[in-house]
């Protein structure tokens, strides 16, 4: 059991709060474990936390994933700054007794650690497509794709509004600019074969745009199960 303020909560409840709400990672502990974990400021590089239980928790640095947000698009930003500050930031990363530790409102909660260190964002594949900003580690087993082929919703200025992918699609067609060719089979293959024979996972997340017909869809995603069953 954790203590939240007056507030009791389990391991499942504890982490439904960090995820919908963020935190704050303190930059010693960025310099303490950026090297040695699989902990990294870069938005584009999923990272979790553990707790004392081994429960896997998702941690976004809200304050820096913002900011990154702000300067990688044009999209919403005076929304996105006015959201920012009514978002509040009750939980933070910080050292306490040289070890990570997970505070809320300057309370300490848990003593927390991080996922291995990996090299997989620095691969490409060998058609050239690097893993970052197409792939990235959920927890330890997981292997996701964000978005393997443009939103058709998201060009035609109807975008999810929780999709990062959505939006950009959104600011490329407002300003008249080509989307992103659609990520080739081949190349999630051979990433998730990676995934699977050198970090440690077992499962495979393949999210693509919505588009305007169905059969569309299923023809991408029936494409990248074939190929990655048979790699």
């Amino acid at each position: 059991m954790y203590y939240l303020g007056n507030d009791v909560v389990d391991s499942i409840e504890l982490k439904c709060f960090v995820v919908s709400r963020g935190a704050k990672v303190d930059k010693q502990v960025y310099q303490k474990y950026g090297k040695n974990t699989r902990l990294n400021p870069n938005p584009l590089m999923c990272n979790c936390m553990i707790l004392s239980d081994e429960t896997i928790v998702q941690l976004t640095d809200m304050s820096f994933h913002l900011k990154q947000l702000g300067s990688m698009l044009s999209w919403n930003n005076i929304k996105l700054m006015k959201y920012a500050s009514q978002l509040g930031m009750p939980f933070t990363i910080s050292l306490k007794d040289e070890r990570a530790a997970l505070m809320y409102n300057g309370e300490f909660v848990d003593f927390i650690s991080f996922a291995p260190p990996t090299d997989f964002y620095k691969k490409k594949t060998s058609s050239g497509m690097p893993y970052i900003g197409n792939a990235v580690l959920q927890g330890l087993d997981w292997v996701a794709f964000q978005c393997l082929w443009p939103c058709e919703f998201g060009a035609a200025g109807k975008p999810c509004e929780f999709c990062f992918s959505g939006a950009e699609f959104e600011t490329l067609a407002a300003k008249k600019k080509p989307l992103p060719k659609a990520v080739l089979p081949t190349d999630v293959a051979e990433i998730v074969k990676y995934a699977f024979d050198h970090v440690g996972c077992n499962s495979i997340q393949i999210t693509g745009g919505s588009t305007f017909c169905g059969k569309t869809e299923a023809t991408h995603i029936n494409g990248f199960v074939i190929t990655c069953y048979c790699s």
